[in-house]
C-alpha cells in the first residue's frame, strides 16, 4: 500500500512470507509468494542482483520440497551459474548452491553426477572453514550417505570415521549427532560383514543412547536390533537371541505391531529361529510378518 507492488521492500516482504510458509511446511501456500518474488525481483533488480539470485534458489528449493525434482533443477543450475559469476566460487551462497545440486541429483538417483558437486563443496568447506566446522562435518555426512547409497562401502569408510571422530571432538561422546555417527559406523561395517569390528561401535551406541535419548527412543531400539544382527553374524546365538527379542518386545510396545521397524524385528526373529532349525517357534513370527 505504501510503496507499491514493485518496490524492493514489497518484493522482499513477499519473499520472506514465502520463506516462512516453507519453514512451516505449508508448501502449496508458499509457492505463489515465492514465484511472485522471483519474477518481481528479476524485473526490478535484474537477474544478477544477489536478492534475485536468492529468490531463484529459493524457488528451486521449494519445488524440491514438493517433490518436483525435474522442475527444481533449472532454478538451482541458474542460481549456481549466476552466483559463480557474480559472487565468486568461494562465496558461501555459491557453495550452498553447489551442495543443493548434489542433494537434488542424489534424490533423482543420479549418483555419479551428484558426487563431484559434493566433493567440490566439501573441499571448499575444509579449506575455508576447517575440518571441525559444523558445515564441514555435515558435508562429510553427505559424502557418507552418497557413497553408502552407491554401495561404495570401502570408499565410504574413511568419511564415516572422519564424521565420528569430528563429532566426538567437537560435540562430545553423548551428543545425539555423535551417537548417530557411532551407530552408522557400526552399520557400515556390518554391511561389509565385518561383524567383529562392528560390534564395539554398536555396543557403545547401545550403552550411550539410553542415557542421552531414553530407553524407549526409536534410535535406542534400533541399536538393540542391529546388535542382535551383528551377534548373529558371529554365531553368538544366545546373546543375539536376547537382543533380538528385546528389540522386538520394545518395538511392539513403543511403536506398535504395524510399524515397519516392528515388522522388521518380527521377521528377523523368525529368520533367527529358522537358522537354528527351531521351526515350530519360527512359524508364528514368519506368518505374522507375512500377514
Amino acid at each position: 500500500r505504501a510503496f507499491g507492488d514493485d518496490h524492493p521492500y514489497t518484493l522482499i516482504a513477499i519473499h520472506n512470507l514465502g520463506d516462512i510458509l516453507m519453514a512451516l511446511g505449508r508448501l502449496d501456500e508458499a509457492e505463489p509468494y515465492c514465484r511472485e518474488a522471483e519474477q518481481g525481483l528479476r524485473r526490478v533488480r535484474g537477474d544478477d542482483h544477489p536478492s534475485t539470485l536468492y529468490s531463484i534458489y529459493n524457488l528451486g528449493y521449494l519445488l524440491q520440497l514438493q517433490g518436483k525434482l525435474d522442475a527444481a533443477e533449472p532454478y538451482f543450475r541458474e542460481a549456481l551459474e549466476q552466483r559463480r559469476r557474480v559472487l565468486g566460487d568461494d562465496h558461501p551462497e555459491t557453495m550452498s548452491t553447489i551442495e543443493a545440486i548434489g542433494h537434488l541429483l542424489q534424490l533423482q538417483g543420479r549418483l555419479d553426477e551428484a558426487e563431484p558437486f559434493f566433493r567440490e563443496a566439501l573441499e571448499h568447506r575444509r579449506r575455508v572453514l576447517g575440518d571441525d566446522n559444523p558445515e564441514t562435518v555435515r558435508l562429510v555426512d553427505s559424502m557418507c550417505n552418497l557413497l553408502q547409497t552407491r554401495v561404495a562401502l570401502e570408499e565410504a569408510e574413511p568419511y564415516f570415521r572422519e564424521a565420528l571422530e569430528g563429532r566426538r571432538r567437537v560435540l562430545g561422546d553423548d551428543h545425539p549427532d555423535t551417537l548417530s555417527a557411532l551407530f552408522r559406523m557400526g552399520d557400515l561395517l556390518q554391511l561389509e560383514r565385518r561383524y567383529e569390528e562392528a560390534e564395539p561401535y554398536l555396543r557403545e551406541s547401545l550403552e550411550r543412547r539410553p542415557r542421552a535419548l531414553g530407553d524407549d527412543h526409536p534410535d535406542t531400539l534400533h541399536s538393540f536390533h542391529l546388535l542382535g544382527w551383528v551377534l548373529r553374524g558371529q554365531d553368538k546365538m544366545d546373546e543375539a537371541e536376547a537382543c533380538t527379542r528385546e528389540a522386538l518386545e520394545r518395538r511392539r510396545r513403543v511403536l506398535g505391531d504395524d510399524d515397519q521397524r516392528t515388522l522388521e524385528s518380527i521377521y528377523q526373529m523368525g529368520q533367527f529361529l529358522q537358522e537354528q532349525s527351531r521351526w515350530t517357534e519360527s512359524e508364528p513370527f514368519v506368518r505374522e510378518a507375512w500377514e
